[in-house]
């Protein structure tokens, strides 16, 4: 009822079309053929996802409106789209990409090529297809596998046992994104994390959740030069890892958005081990996502409070807020922000980085990330030094 109510208030267009025509949808110019609104799974998955519009064909004499669904195969960008072609030079040359689109493309193709979408989701436990249930808005358990590139950051304790308050998004077979924030930690046995964490579900050991999750040790911290906390501009921080890890269905590196806005999205997903309504407000060990409205910075200001920490929103930030009721308040710091690719609900681009998110107990209040596409230039020096 909730996509109902919303898709009539956000009308695209209507061409005229009757039901069971083929139509093309306005935004993204796919194929598809026009449906009962009720009937059109991936148009409900199309709009909490990637926040667009239907396309509307025709209204039926009961008021049940009548949009364009596209195909429910969606394919990655090895084979794209015509609207999606490399652009061309008046010289008639390719135009270059940037170093992190090209390797975007380069990991995309771990990924699966061909994406069902199923019609109902399946209580049984299945592959990875990527058929994940994307319409619901509170916070819940992420499904296995759903976030391969979601990293848990570790320190010894005084135990020498490793206690993970940091999330991070690897992004290549060597480097993960977090905040500088996550660069060091106090009462923990060294000031610097020990080890990143990748392919785990659940960070307790006792439970079994099928993962088969990997710890790898941490060779070298590269914090933003910039980073001069307690203020939280230039929150961002690179992992360099030991040895470069092998990717599989469960482990995969996520793209880096390169646009500075984000035409198309109007939500977007934090991913993490962060803190939840529970009753010892710990932090969670079960990896969750959360749907987050995205906010431009003028309307975010207003909603935050006065304490100097938050001074004024930067360019270089990005601000979201909650939607619904949800049992799982923020992801850890430099735990990610992201949005499916419009290829691929198998491919994520990471838009922002954790960075002053909100507590249970103030969960009305926006969140405040490092915007990732400001630091692409740092980024890619680092992590890629040679291509």
């Amino acid at each position: 009822m909730l996509f109902v109510s919303l898709a009539l208030i956000a009308l695209a267009t209507v061409s005229g079309q009757q039901e069971g025509e083929s139509c093309t949808d306005v935004i993204t110019k796919a194929v598809g053929r026009c449906k009962p609104l009720i009937q059109c799974e991936i148009g409900k998955i199309d709009y909490i996802t990637l926040g667009k519009k239907p396309t509307f064909c025709s209204y039926r004499v009961h008021g049940q409106p009548v949009i364009c669904c596209r195909e429910e195969f969606i394919t990655t960008a090895e084979n794209p789209s015509h609207n999606e072609q490399i652009p061309v030079g008046t010289n008639g040359e390719k135009v270059t990409r940037r170093l992190s689109e090209r390797k975007c493309e380069e990991y995309s193709s771990f990924a699966p090529k061909e994406v069902p979408i199923a019609l109902l989701p399946d209580p049984a436990p299945t592959p990875i297809t990527c058929d994940y249930d994307f319409i619901s808005i509170g916070g819940d358990n992420a499904r296995p596998g759903q976030y391969p590139h979601m990293a848990a950051i570790g320190w010894l304790d005084s135990n020498n046992k490793y206690v993970f308050s940091c999330g991070g998004s690897l992004i290549s077979p060597r480097f993960v994104l977090t905040s500088g924030q996550c660069s060091s930690k106090r009462g923990s046995k060294d000031h610097a994390p020990a080890i990143v964490r990748l392919g785990d579900q659940n960070l307790d050991d006792k439970v079994d959740d099928g993962a088969s999750p990997i710890d790898v040790p941490i060779r070298h911290i590269h914090k933003h030069p910039e980073f001069l906390p307690p203020k939280a501009y230039n929150n961002i921080a690179l992992l360099e890892l030991a040895t470069d890890v092998a990717f599989n269905n469960y482990i995969r590196p996520a793209c880096l958005w390169t646009k500075p806005n984000f035409p198309g999205y109007n939500n977007a997903v934090n991913s993490g081990w962060g803190e939840s309504y529970s009753a010892n407000k710990e932090m969670t060990k079960q990896l969750k996502r959360v749907v987050l409205l995205l906010l431009e910075n003028d309307i975010c200001q207003s909603m935050l409070p006065v304490p100097a920490t938050y001074q004024i929103l930067m360019n270089t930030q990005v601000c979201a807020a909650k939607l619904g009721a949800q049992d799982f308040c923020q992801g850890e710091p430099g735990s990610p922000l992201q949005v499916t690719s419009k290829d691929s609900p198998c491919i994520f681009h990471i838009i922002g980085i954790t960075s002053l998110g909100r507590t249970c107990e103030d969960n009305k209040r926006p969140s405040v990330y490092t915007r990732v596409s400001s630091y692409l230039d740092w980024i890619e020096k680092i992590v890629w030094p040679n291509e």
